[in-house]
């Protein structure tokens, strides 16, 4: 039997949707009533620990590269999550072993991220999409070289402070810092702009994640009806990229029902299918481009009754093993608006493929 809080379970959904994130043109099926969330937070992405590693892809001058991105035994990734506002702020020490093989010839292709300072990034709505921490450092090691990053978010000066071991620091604009990876600059310097885009994948992810949580309860009695929901994305046309992209792509939502008693719960799984879809304008999941597959297995579900109102204090997808998200072969692509048509950004193209465990726990009184 499962565990669900009842008929007033679309909670998250709501209080996400009337908060920053507006719901756009997907309607709820029921209407707010007594029904709530936490305001704080806590996750933990658990990956590559018993499960296989989290693997980045992208063709590179015609050859296809990989990136693994493996958790620590004992720095999980973990921060404080606010849904109202869309704010994560990444916990100090938390540590990412990344290997990027054949990227830079004899040089050392594995180096590890660590936290040195709280980070956090004020994302919001879309779930995925560009955003730049407005505080915190990071430091990049490896068997030579540390390269510490200190972000900057002042007015007129939004960017990084570079500095390779212990040298006079060199700021870099946002963009610039993130364009160093893959590009004939300092392989030291490439390494940190490698090791923040991969920092900003993950947190593109806790949000997708947080949002399909959202989505489902926003959903959650047409999906117990009919089982699967189809979404259209927006039209678009582009200035390059691949063929055969057709004019409107979609995204459809399924429901497996873990234990066949006809309702969304703790322990159903789900999964997106992505085809072709761009939503740019339109309040949604992602801005940019999505391809592929995600699959949500052992929804993890608790809610508390509190002032005659039910509120969620913990939610997310965990087998314990590293595999409660499951990606395959999912491609996610920036779009840039050149302001008469749109254009593939092909620096940052990424195929994601392997999984995590994420769980949202209500956040204790004295957190940040």
């Amino acid at each position: 039997m499962k565990k669900r809080p009842g008929k007033t379970a679309i909670l998250l959904g709501i209080v996400l949707c009337a908060a920053a994130w507006s719901c756009g043109e997907e309607h709820r099926d029921e209407e707010a009533s007594g029904e709530g969330s936490a305001d704080l937070f806590r996750f933990s992405l658990e990956t590559g620990r018993e499960a296989p590693p989290i693997i980045f892809s992208q063709v590179i001058d015609g050859r296809k590269v990989f990136i693994e991105v493996r958790g620590n035994d004992i720095n999980r990734f973990t921060g404080t999550f606010e849904p109202g506002s869309g704010r994560i702020v990444l916990d100090e020490g938390i540590v990412l072993n990344i290997t990027a093989a054949d990227f830079w010839g004899d040089a050392p292709g594995a180096f590890t991220f660590r936290a040195r300072d709280r980070i956090e990034i004020a994302r919001g709505f879309p779930a995925i999409r560009n955003a730049f921490p407005t505080f915190g450092a990071f430091i990049v090691v490896d068997d030579v070289d540390t390269v510490t990053a200190i972000f900057v978010d002042s007015p007129g000066e939004r960017g990084v402070d570079l500095r390779v071991n212990g040298s006079q620091s060199t700021f870099f604009r946002e963009a610039a810092f993130a364009g160093l990876f893959g590009v004939d600059e300092d392989i030291r310097r490439q390494k940190a702009s490698l090791a923040f885009i991969i920092m900003d994948l993950l947190v593109e992810q806790i949000f997708f994640t947080a949002q399909t949580v959202a989505t489902i309860r926003e959903h959650e009695q047409s999906l117990a009806d009919e089982g699967v929901m189809v979404f259209s994305c927006d039209d678009f046309s582009l200035l390059n990229g691949p063929g055969q992209i057709p004019a409107q792509g979609s995204r459809t939502l399924t429901f497996f029902d873990a234990d066949d008693d006809a309702e969304v719960g703790s322990g159903d799984g789900f999964r997106w299918d992505f085809v072709s879809c761009w939503e740019g304008e339109r309040i949604s999941l992602v801005e940019g481009m999505a391809d592929g597959r995600v699959d949500f297995a052992d929804l993890v579900e608790s809610v508390e009754r509190r002032n005659g109102r039910d509120v969620t204090t913990r939610f997310g997808f965990s087998r314990g093993n590293g595999t409660g998200v499951q990606y395959t072969d999912f491609v996610h692509t920036q779009v840039l608006d050149d302001n008469e048509a749109l254009a593939f950004d092909v620096r940052r193209v990424f195929t994601i493929n392997g999984g995590f465990d994420l769980v949202f726990s209500e956040a204790g009184p004295d957190e940040p």
